[in-house]
């Protein structure tokens, strides 16, 4: 019975020494289903849900260089698009009866946004841009070249030039800065329209002579550059609002800091998971739709409006499609979350500068997706649970 008792005692000093100073062993061992916990055992399993300290959401600036076009207005947004072609096409005016027929700017429609008919006008930008610097208004509307009506029906939609398109296109290619590029745009008011990003060309119609007899051919010059700038986030969020937004036509995402003060360093961190809670009202995310959580490593405040203010890792801690991770029964987001980053926070407070949690929308970009702030009765939570090291002795 005494050597059992040795051999017992033998055994707990020796788990305790390969434990200390190493928490991914301590994870290893209180993770193992067969060994006891609690104080007869190995530590004691804690279990936290601290709710945020600070929270808000942004948008991520009003250039934005996603995979549709927007132009005309929706509540508090407005928006026009921009084009740039960075070498044209032109057909061989030497051929035989050589004859300019139309140029045409073809886009393709984006019917997950705008489905009411709205006047759509193409114009020579007034000046050229810098897309690592350009932002809300953008450069001024110069010469309207074409008016047409876009119905919004599926398929395409073209904007003709008009008799002077060739000209003007000709004038591009021979002096490029006259023609710095163009833009979409409607009138103030008037509905908004979506067209897809990397699909529009500019098509030029011609016919010429081939054995006496008149043929029509045609020559395409792709749009090479393309974007959509927008009005700022309006309202403007203060940092007190009940509601964080996530998604809609102005991508907004949240910002969250926890503090996890009361975590003690080198324990296991068995569970790590961010909880969000929908606003009644809210849209709920659809099955195809995308969440996203990053690190941020910088300070922060909630008065912050742009996600320019916060430095962002490239790599998110994790990426999930929502039908894994929403619960429509509980209207609540539930996401996993490393449990080496709650470690890191938990040994040094001040590497601690919260997660930045993103939702891209699949089928339906204005859809908004609000959440709980820590001014709401449902506040997102942080749920973590640890174990302590265990005793020296059994």
């Amino acid at each position: 019975m005494h050597r059992s008792l040795a051999a017992s005692a033998l055994m707990s000093l020796l788990i305790a020494a390969s434990l200390a100073g190493c928490a991914r062993k301590a994870e290893r061992l209180v993770g193992n289903a067969r060994l006891l916990r609690g104080p007869a055992g190995l530590g004691t399993t804690v279990r936290l849900s601290p709710a945020p300290d600070r929270d808000t959401y942004v948008d991520p600036g009003t250039a934005d260089f996603g995979d549709f076009l927007l132009t005309g207005s929706n509540g508090s947004l407005q928006a026009s698009a921009f084009l740039g072609v960075s070498s044209w096409n032109l057909p061989d005016t030497t051929l035989a009866g050589f004859q300019a027929q139309s140029v045409t700017l073809r886009l393709t429609r984006d019917l997950r946004v705008g489905f009411d008919t709205t006047e759509v006008t193409l114009y020579v930008a007034a000046s050229a841009w810098d897309t690592t610097t350009i932002s809300w208004p953008g450069p001024g509307a110069g010469a309207a070249l074409a008016t047409a009506d876009d119905s919004r029906g599926a398929g395409e939609f073209e904007i003709p030039l008009g008799a002077g398109g060739f000209n003007l296109v000709k004038q591009a290619v021979s002096s490029p800065a006259s023609v710095p590029g163009f833009t979409i745009q409607v009138s103030l008011g008037q509905k908004l329209v979506a067209y897809k990003a990397g699909a529009a060309v500019f098509r030029i119609v011609y016919a010429h002579d081939v054995s006496g007899s008149a043929v029509f051919d045609s020559l395409d010059t792709p749009v090479t550059q393309d974007f959509t700038l927008r009005s700022p986030l309006a309202p403007t969020p203060t940092g007190a609002d009940s509601s964080l937004v996530l998604g809609g036509l102005f991508k907004t995402s949240t910002p969250l800091h926890f503090p996890v003060d009361s975590i003690p360093a080198g324990t296991s961190i068995d569970e790590a998971t961010l909880v969000l809670f929908l606003q009644p009202g809210s849209s709920e995310p659809d099955s195809a739709d995308v969440i996203e959580v990053r690190r941020i490593r910088s300070g922060w405040a909630e008065g912050i409006t742009d996600q320019s203010s916060l430095t962002l890792d490239v790599t998110p801690l994790t990426t999930r499609l929502t039908n894994l991770v929403y619960s429509s029964a509980e209207r609540r987001i539930a996401i996993r979350i490393p449990g080496d980053l709650l470690r890191e926070w938990a040994v040094s407070a001040s590497t601690n500068d919260g997660v930045f949690v993103s939702l891209l929308l699949s089928n339906d970009p204005t859809k908004e997706v609000k959440i709980g702030s820590r001014e709401s009765a449902r506040p997102a939570e942080l749920h973590v649970t640890y174990t302590d090291l265990p005793p020296g002795r059994f």
